[in-house]
Formats: C-alpha cells, structure tokens, sequence
C-alpha cells in the first residue's frame, strides 16, 4: 500500500521525522545540494522548530532524508534511471532469487519506493545489527561514446585516456543524504518531481547488516567497469616463443575450467549467458563471486573471507597460484609444465628407436615460463602499531596493492628477490579522496599520519594529479607539510600512490573540488567551505580568509543588527556592494572600487564590517578583513580567492608605498593581476569583485591614472554621521555575533531567478533600465552609471526578498552621493588652490633679481622656488620637493596631479627635459629642475610688487 504523498514539504518534514529521519532543505536551483551547513546534522537530528523555518510559507526547496545513524541506521539503494531503462532492476531481482536472498529481496522493492525525476528507483531498508556503510557505488559502466555530453567530448578531446562513466546502483549510507517526495521543480535540473511508487517512512524493512551486505554483493553482480588487472591476479600473456608453442600458464589459461581450480571452495549457483555466479562450496549464503563477465572470463569475489581479493579481477592461471602455491607463479608454472600442459617434451629413460624425437634440451622452467614475472611471496598485512585504513576514514573494502604493506611505520615495498621489505615512506601515506574541478582537472588528496608534536594525528594536502605522478616535485610540494618521504625515494612514493589508487577505483571517495569561492566554471557558486563543496585554495595565504567565509548565529540576528542602519545610507551602500558583488558576472561588469573616505574616525571600518558580513565574519582577528599595510602580490593573492564577492581593505593611511594603492586601482578593472616574467604560478591571478576601501585620504588621491575616477566610486561622507555613534557599536556588535547567512541566501534567489527561462535577459533588462535613469550630463557620471546601477538593483532585490530589513534608499540619495559632481574628481585643482594659497602666505621664500642684488640671505627653510618676470609676464617655478612636501601634509600626491596639470596647461614642458614638465631654472648662484607655473596655474604680480 502507499501512503498519501503530502504536497507541503512542512507535512511531509513532520511526517519524516515522526518516523525518526534526520531531515534536510535542499536548494531550489538544481544543484540538489542542501541550503545550510549540514555537517552537524549527521550526527544530531534536525527539530520541528528548524523545519519551521525551512519550510515554512511557500519557499521553493527541496527536501532530503540524512541517511545512517542519525536516522536509525536506515540505507537507501538507488537504480539510476539509466540502470532501470537497461533492465538492470530485472537482472538483480533474478540473482537475488538465485542466491536465496528472493525473500528479502522481495520486502525491499515492496518497501518504502520513491521515483527518481530520471525514473529511478529509490529503496530503503533499516539495517539491524551492525553499523550502515558510508555511500558506496555498487555497479557501473563506461558511457557509450553516444552518450557523451558536450563537456564530455571536450573532456576526451583534451585527455584521451578520461574514462566517462555511468553509475547505474549505488548506496546512500553513513554520512550521506538523499531527495526525497515531494520535491519537485528547480530543485531538479530536469524540473520533474520526485514521486512516491509505494510505501512510505512507516514501512521500511528491516534486515540484519549480513543480509544486507549479501544485497550488495548481489547488486555488485552487475557491474560492468572494467577493473585494473594486476600483474599477481591476472599475469600479463607472455610473447609467444619463437617456435610459436605456448607456455604452461597460457596453456592453462586456455584448457583449464574454472569448477575445476576452484572446486573445495566455491560451488556453481547459476548461469545466465556466458556469466555464471558462484556461492560457498559449503551452501552457506548467496552469491560471492562471478565469472564470465566479459571474453577475459575472469574470477571476481565479492566476498572476504577467502584466500582471494575482493573484487580483483583473477585470471585462471592467477587463481591456480594463488590457491596451490600461494602466489608463487614460478612454481605454478612449473608444476603445470611437468603436467603436460605447454608444448614441452620431457626426455624419458630407454626411449626405442621408433620414439618421436625429444624435444631439444632447455633449463628448468623459470620465470619466462609464467605469464608474467613474479614478485614475491604473500604481502604481510602485520600492523605492529594497530594501523588501519579507518584511520583515514576510508571504507573497509580498500585494499593494499600485492608487494605492499602498510603499518603504523609506514609504506614497505616487498624487493624484487622477495626476501626482504623497503621502505618507501616512513609513516602511512594513502590516497583518500579524488577531485576534479569544473574545468575538469583532476586533484588527488594525500594523507600520512604525523608524529612530529609527540602524537599522531592526520595531516590532508590536495595536489594536482600531475604533481602526483611526479615524485621529486610531488616530495619538494609538501616537504615542508611533512610528507614522510625523502628525494631519494621519489620514484618509489609516485608508483605506490599511482597502484594504491588504481587497485581502490570505486572505493577512495570522489568528489567536485572548488579551487576558489564565488562563481565556479560550471555555474555554480560556492559561498563558502561550509557550503558541502571541497574548497582547496592554490595558495597558503588564502586557506585563512576562505576559512572567514562562514557562517555564525542567524540570518534572523543578523538582520536585526543591520536594522541599525537604516537611517545611515553609507554603511547601507556599504552592505548593497557586498550584495552586488556577485551580480557582475551575469551583468557583464568590470571589478570596481566603493572608497568611504573621511577624517573622522565616525565608523568607516564598522560600515566595512557590516558589508563583510554579508559573507564572511568580519571580525578583526579573523582574516577575511584585511589592511592595506601589504604588498601588491599579496593584495592579488587576496583577490584571487573570489570570483562574485566583495573583498575589504581597510586603512588606506597604512599603505607604505602610494603606488601601491595606485597599481591595485588601476588594475581592479582589469578583473587579473599584473604578468610576471618567468611563467610563475601566480602569474596573471584572475578574480571578480566589489573591492571596499576605507581610510582618512580618498583613494582617488593615490592614483596617477587618469582614468581612475571613472572606475572608482567614492564618497567623504562620515558613515554614521555626527550623533550615530550608539548605531555604529550596536552593529558592529551584532555582525560579530551574527555573519555569514545573508550572501549565500541572496545568491540562491538570483540563481532561482537565472534559472528562469530568459532570467539572466530579465536581470539585464532591470540593470539597463537603471543604468539610463543614473546617466547624466557629463561624462565621468554616465561612466559610473552602471556601478551605480548594479549596487541600487542588490538593494533593491535584497529589499523586496525580505533580507534587508529596509526600503531601498530613493534614488535621490543614490544621486547625491556618486553621480553628481563629486570633489574627489577634482583633485588635481584642489591640489592647486592649495599650493596657489602655500606660495601666497610664503612669497618671501621665492628668490628673486632684487634678492640677488642686495645679497639676501636663503630663508630658514630654504628657497620655495623662482620668481621672475619675462616680457611682462611674470613666472613661478617651485622645487618640485618643497611642492610634494606642501601636497603631502594637505592629503595629496604630486605624482597623482601634476599629469593633470600638464593636460590642463598649468605647467610649461620643454620637449628636451626628461620628465618635460621639470625645466630648468636659475637662482641664487644655482641652476635646478623646477615646476614652471604658466600665469593660468599660479598667477602673480610683477615682479617689483613681489619684492
């Protein structure tokens, strides 16, 4: 019987955890990813109250079930829909009433079942008795070249050797989750729901955790991967000799049965085409082992309690040695030799003269008479230490490769005499998980066990997998990490990786690998590590400010906190960029700065930590908050780490060189960082960002570029005003308590809406819309229009989501504070008015012909420059070091002005000086490089009313 299907995700959430499941929201953007930080939920069940909030009103999410402990040690078995349209479903149903398991079988598929948006199947059973494996994939298959997606075909394009393959049974254990009904709409990619077949939560069988290991192995039956073949199970065929007579083992190969070899330890259930399954030869238990899977006709045992390895492929030949002999292929080839197989002769004693003639005289049988080389005797799996995969978290199933141990003292490889052990590391070291990016390059995650502060512990790095197959690169990586390995070793480390992880295919986790947060190349966005995605950053500098990216307290807390702000449009804006941020992408735009400038200390570093804390904790000790005391390749180190969200630097007055603050502006827009020679690393480092920037000088005053006002949204405004001081603290406050909710929940609303059919159009079209109302009549506010734009449509959209506890600011306010006539854009005349207002309170520090002739002493400090008069115009020219000094202590730059002094004529140029702006001027007996003012940059009197 099946239970009604309830439409109302918070029904059926109650309904779930009635029936004692951990229960989960899953985001509504086809991702199937869950929309909190689920860590804590494998362990500790979900509440009502939760439920409440998550599926409370009519928000589109999805709804999952956590499986294992957590939810009673429940497991699900799921059919892809590929499996199901191949008949796969079919196939097991025959090899479970085959292994007697028809039964239990039977009360599984009559369970609680649940139709898959592909049309797979889902079942689930309570497993009594022993602990639920972790997520294990039961049987496959390579994908048939028809089959291949776009990005596939690109795949095979560039990596000939990818395997692509199709999962077609897999389990949901320990640690994992799975959709349930009735999800329905973006949920899925597709958009089809999940519907319930039959069954429901109150009707899941219960088995005993042999039983359901047997449905594994059963299930396993059908697996169509080709597996890796070692040397020791399957011997690689030997050339033929140069009579073209075969060897022993070959021989054996071809003439042998496999009821034969294994006769005494597995007997013959059933066959089924060419494949025959095989159980115990006592009758205990169902399938363990097939044969005939391919024209290879190999021995694969899924169980473990023989002499064999589960689920290595053995040739017939393999499976003789290692049952007769155990493992020595010489001595097996030998004894097949003196059995007659092989066109070998042995000469006889008193042989007539009629006999055929003998074959010619050869030495014993050696190795060249075995399929392939041997390597040894049995691997001594001896753990002196206690060592065990579990350490790692590995599944059980992982095996170590034939000719190697592994124990708490580390990796030992058995010598090609076979009488010895060496050392390849000097601690574990294993692979324990593969990733692949979006891009599809492909990273592998190495672990040893570290004893270097006294106790064990586990140390995990990501390399690629090039580094990986290189072991003196792979040694000089992670040397300083620990790694227990040394140079001399390399070779050795770079092939037990390799075989360790070719003999686990199927069994050492894989999973997708983001290298950055924000914007991944497949669409996705990761908002941070706790967002279920491995975040693996190619820099040591980056690991702490992705580790900020996290959340702490509660969406709600948070916009209590930012309530306090809605009398403060600057921290406001503040908070609408961090929002924008991952807008640019689907807008089309260029990273910009937003610079909040003032003397006062009224709050610009709190209005920075308020934005921040859209996304990340904005604490001081933490790192994602960061000063502008640094270097360039650090600060695009910094940027490098986001692709869609907002970076902070704080204190510009720190900064210890201005051309620094110039170099980062004029390269923001650029959305890379500067090429270096020599191919480096860090060469070229792209990212996309709203960059925040705080201090009491405007970072437009750091900057030569000309162009820079336009890329640069600046306001003098104190952030919280004369009397908001009680605000700023309440919110600083608050953010520190509450941080990390807002970013990822906005972000899952716009991808709801890109997801839309001509959603991205639709965002474009508001952003234009705003984009013409911003223009204006000049030029450098028609440029910064779309800046303007992209921050007044986060707000407005976080406003009418509800995560902004405020109406949008009018966009008057908007206009006062960018997109009219701003001071900071004209800097270079301010500059000027305040060296014009220098030279007229210090006119007697200018040396003049009068001067001379009465033989004036220099002033105090030195002559401010030149005054003299030329066809009735009179000319000021100042040192350039006393007009940088004036500049300095008034907040300007003479780099950062005097190309616009030039531009506007201000200055005279001589086209032989280098720089032409610097011409020479005589005074006081000397002759030295001045500032030359034309009567438009500084006037004067004549030169007698100067006197």
């Amino acid at each position: 019987m099946t239970d009604s299907q309830t439409p109302d995700l918070r029904a059926a959430a109650r309904e779930l955890h009635d029936a004692g499941l951990c229960v989960l929201p899953i985001k509504a953007d086809g991702t199937k990813k869950p929309s909190v930080a689920w860590l804590e939920y494998k362990v500790s069940r979900t509440t009502p109250e939760q439920h409440d909030q998550w599926f409370g009103g009519d928000r589109p999410r999805g709804i999952a079930v956590v499986y294992g402990a957590v939810s009673g040690a429940i497991e699900l078995i799921e059919f892809e829909g590929l499996a199901i349209r191949e008949g796969l479903l079919d196939d097991v149903t025959e090899i479970m009433e085959a292994s007697g398991l028809g039964e239990h079988w039977a009360a599984i598929l009559g369970g609680w079942v649940t139709e898959s948006p592909s049309g797979g199947r889902h079942y689930r059973v309570r497993v009594e008795g022993g602990d639920v494996a972790g997520n294990t994939k039961l049987a496959s298959r390579l994908a048939r070249e028809d089959e291949y997606t776009d990005e596939e075909r690109q795949r095979i394009r560039e990596k000939p050797n990818s395997r692509i393959v199709r999962v077609l049974v897999e389990t949901r254990g320990e640690g994992g989750y799975g959709l349930v009904e009735p999800s329905s709409g973006a949920v899925h990619a597709s958009g089809r729901p999940y519907v319930r077949l039959a069954g429901g939560p109150g009707t899941i069988p219960v088995l005993d955790a042999e039983t359901m290991d047997a449905i594994r192995t059963a299930c396993r039956m059908v697996d169509a991967l080709p597996q890796p073949e070692a040397v020791k199970t399957a011997p690689r065929p030997a050339p033929p000799r140069a009579d073209g007579s075969l060897r022993p083992g070959d021989d054996f190969e071809a003439r042998a049965s496999w009821e034969d070899i294994l006769r005494g330890v597995f007997r013959p259930l059933n066959t089924r085409g060419s494949e025959t399954y095989w159980g115990w030869a006592d009758g205990v238990g169902g399938v363990k082992a097939t044969t005939g899977k391919d024209e290879h006709d190999r021995l694969f045992v899924f169980a473990t309690g023989s002499e064999f390895q589960a689920e290595v492929p053995y040739s017939k030949f393999g499976a003789y040695a290692l049952l007769n002999h155990g493992g020595d292929h010489k001595g097996a080839a030998r004894e097949l030799a003196l059995k007659g197989y092989g066109d070998r002769r042995l000469s006889s004693v008193g042989t007539g003269a009629n006999a055929p003639m003998p074959a010619p005289e050869r030495p014993e049988p050696d190795a060249d008479e075995a399929p392939a080389e041997d390597t040894g005797a049995e691997q001594d799996q001896g753990d002196p230490e206690g060592f065990g995969y579990d350490t790692f978290g590995l599944p059980r199933s992982v095996r170590t490769p034939y000719g190697y141990r592994v124990t708490g003292l580390g990796v030992e490889v058995l010598s090609q005499s076979g009488e010895s052990w060496n050392r390849v590391t000097f601690a574990p070291l294993v692979v324990t998980a593969t990733f692949e990016d979006p891009e599809g390059d492909q990273y592998v995650e190495l672990s040893w066990v570290d004893r270097s502060l006294g106790r064990p512990r586990r140390i995990s790095r990501i390399v690629s997998r090039e580094t990986a197959k290189r072991g003196r690169k792979l040694i000089e990586t992670l040397g300083s990490a620990g790694l227990p390995a040394v140079e001399g070793d390399a070779r050795a480390v770079e092939k037990w990786l390799a075989e360790f992880e070719a003999g686990n295919v199927g069994r050492i986790p894989s999973e997708q690998l983001a290298r950055w947060l924000g914007w991944q190349d497949d669409g996705t966005f990761v908002s941070s590590p706790e967002d279920g995605i491995k975040v693996d950053v190619p820099f040591e500098e980056q690991r702490g400010p992705a580790r900020a990216h996290a959340r702490k307290g509660t969406l709600e807390g948070w916009q209590e906190t930012v309530a306090h702000l809605a009398s403060f449009p600057v921290p406001r804006v503040a908070v609408a960029a961090a929002l924008a941020a991952p807008l640019l992408k689907p807008l089309g735009l260029n990273s910009f700065t937003l610079d909040i400038s003032s003397r006062s200390t009224k709050g610009k570093t709190t209005a920075l930590q308020c934005a921040l804390s859209v996304w990340a904790d904005p604490s001081e000790h933490a790192s994602a908050m960061n000063n502008w005391r640094t270097t360039l390749y650090a600060i695009e180190k910094r940027l490098n780490l986001v692709r869609g969200l907002v970076t902070v630097f704080d204190e510009t007055m720190a900064v210890t060189d201005d051309t620094l603050i110039d170099e980062v502006l004029y390269q923001l827009p650029m959305n890379h960082g500067k090429a270096r020679s020599g191919g480096a690393f860090g060469n070229m480092l792209p990212w996309e960002t709203i960059l925040l920037s705080s201090g009491e000088r405007p970072a437009l005053s750091f900057t030569t570029s000309q162009g820079a006002a336009a890329r640069i949204l600046g306001t003098t405004i104190a952030p919280f005003g004369d009397g908001g001081g009680a605000a700023a603290a309440a919110a600083r406050e608050g953010v520190l308590a509450h941080h990390g909710h807002a970013g990822p929940e906005f972000i899952q609303y716009i991808l709801s809406g890109l997801a839309q059919p001509n959603g991205r159009e639709a965002l474009k079209a508001r952003h234009r819309a705003l984009v013409d109302e911003f223009r204006g009549n000049g030029d450098m506010t028609n440029r910064r229009a779309p800046m303007v734009a992209a921050l007044v449509l986060a707000e407005t959209l976080a406003c009418g989501r509800g995560l902004l506890p405020y109406e949008p600011l009018p966009h008057d306010v908007w206009r006062g504070l960018f997109t009219a006539h701003n001071p900071t854009d004209n800097r270079p005349d301010m500059a000027l008015d305040v060296l014009r207002e220098y030279v007229a309170g210090h006119a007697h520090e200018l040396f003049t012909v009068n001067r001379s002739v009465t033989n004036e002493r220099p002033p105090y400090a030195g002559w401010l420059g030149v005054l003299s008069t030329k066809d009735g115009v009179t000319e000021v020219a100042l040192l350039p070091e006393r007009v940088r000094k004036v500049l300095a202590e008034s907040g300007y730059s003479l780099d950062a002005v005097v190309g616009s002094w030039v531009d506007a004529e201000y200055l005279k140029t001589l086209k032989s000086q280098r720089p032409a702006h610097l011409v020479p001027r005589r005074f006081d007996g000397a002759r030295a490089k001045c500032l030359a003012f034309t009567p438009e940059g500084i006037g004067f009197g004549d030169e007698g009313e100067a006197a």
